[in-house]
């Protein structure tokens, strides 16, 4: 089931940027927000995001369902997640095919999976557990950065992503600056793996900067998007179903017209399609 609803340009809610956000929403078409933190915050700041909410739609996107472990979903996440997105009641709601926890263990960071039928199947069966809970709306799975290639793999990334789209009937949440540092990192062409995966399966794209450390592109969200993330930009778009766009950014705030210049670029690139 691919959403029908299309959204535009957003941005990533985060604190700091909440009376500007409120300022400028007439140039934000919605904003996406990171479901973790609101599970178990006080309620008064969910009462500041659903005071944007009333008049920009909310995007959930939680990074905790770690649906490659091989242990059941936690159930008092998945039960407060369900409330969150009944309570912003958006088009679609998404989280990282990844793991985050091993054994009941936090790692703390989006690990990346083994490439193999016996992950898919686990992904299948936590994806299964999810959708009970949270029957509607759409769910979408986000493609991750990985740094060095995983040993015992099966599979390609591309394979990967394609089974698991196909077996949970899943939309993906494409992370193009990600697609971008995986194939610098990884020595591969970043379009020919595009034109291995469902193009047809994306609803929502993620736009972000990187910087070059030691020979190493990193996944920052702390600088502008560069130049070769807003040509695959273009391409996904000409190629894919694309519902929205969303612009992440975590910390070195430039200012907030800067970040909204970035919403039009994306903005004049979906129009353009």
């Amino acid at each position: 089931m691919i959403s029908s609803s299309v959204l535009g340009v957003g941005l990533g809610y985060r604190a700091p940027l909440h009376d500007k956000i409120l300022e400028e929403r007439d140039h934000i078409d919605f904003l996406e927000a990171i479901s973790d933190q609101f599970l178990f915050a006080p309620p008064e700041k969910m009462d500041r995001l659903m005071e944007i909410g009333r008049s920009i739609p909310v995007i959930p996107h939680s990074l905790s369902f770690s649906v490659g472990t091989a242990e059941t979903i936690n159930s008092t996440y998945l039960s407060k997640n369900a409330s969150f997105v009944r309570a912003v009641d958006p088009p679609w709601f998404s989280d990282h095919l990844c793991m985050t926890k091993v054994a009941h263990v936090d790692l703390g960071s989006l690990t990346p999976l083994w490439f193999t039928e016996e992950v898919v199947e686990t992904v299948v069966r936590n994806v299964k557990t999810i959708r009970q809970e949270i029957p509607s709306p759409q769910f979408l799975l986000e493609n991750i950065t990985y740094y060095v290639p995983l040993p015992g793999s099966e599979l390609t990334e591309a394979e990967f992503i394609t089974e698991v789209l196909d077996k949970t009937d899943s939309g993906l949440l494409l992370d193009v600056n990600n697609v971008f540092v995986n194939s610098r990192n990884l020595g591969y062409d970043p379009y020919q793996f595009l034109s291995e995966i469902p193009l047809d399966r994306v609803v929502q794209v993620h736009i972000a900067g990187y910087v070059e450390e030691e020979g190493l592109t990193i996944d920052t969200h702390d600088c502008a998007v560069s130049d070769d993330v807003w040509d695959i930009l273009k391409y996904v778009v000409k190629n894919s179903p694309v519902k929205g766009i969303s612009l992440e950014r975590d910390s070195q705030y430039p200012e907030f017209p800067v970040m909204l210049e970035e919403l039009d670029h994306a903005r004049r690139i979906l129009t353009l399609r």
